[in-house]
């Protein structure tokens, strides 16, 4: 297990192989899944403009399916850095019409500010995957 400081709160935290994040403090504890954050993020992500969905992580023989609401988490990748900070990987699919960088600017800065809010975790890099523009 690796243990660390989570961002602006004071609690000591802990991070497992089990996807499960458990931070710690003087009135007890919060176990907080993969998919929690993953849940989060891609949530955030949905409410930018320019974002037309979510793809799977792993596309299968180069088809990209545009993911439901409720596998929206299938499009985000979490994982830890050596010192406990979140590591967020989104994959999506923007609109054609507006620029991508653009796009994925506004998304990054949104994941990583809810992120870091509604957990107390700092989030250390969120990264972009464009996997396809659509009209």
């Amino acid at each position: 297990m690796r243990r660390g400081e989570a961002h602006g709160t004071g609690c000591a935290f802990a991070c497992n192989k089990e996807s499960i994040m458990r931070i710690e403090n003087d009135l007890g504890y919060i176990e907080l899944s993969r998919k929690a954050i993953a849940d989060i993020a891609a949530d955030t992500a949905m409410q930018c403009y320019g974002l037309v969905g979510m793809a799977h992580q792993r596309g299968r023989d180069g088809l990209i399916e545009i993911l439901t609401r409720e596998r929206l988490s299938k499009g985000v990748g979490v994982s830890f850095d050596g010192d406990g900070k979140l590591l967020i990987d989104l994959y999506v699919i923007v609109e054609q019409t507006i620029k991508v960088s653009v796009v994925a600017d506004n998304i990054i800065s949104a994941v990583k500010y809810n992120v870091e809010r509604q957990t107390g975790l700092k989030v250390k890099r969120v990264t972009v995957n464009v996997v396809s523009v659509r009209a």
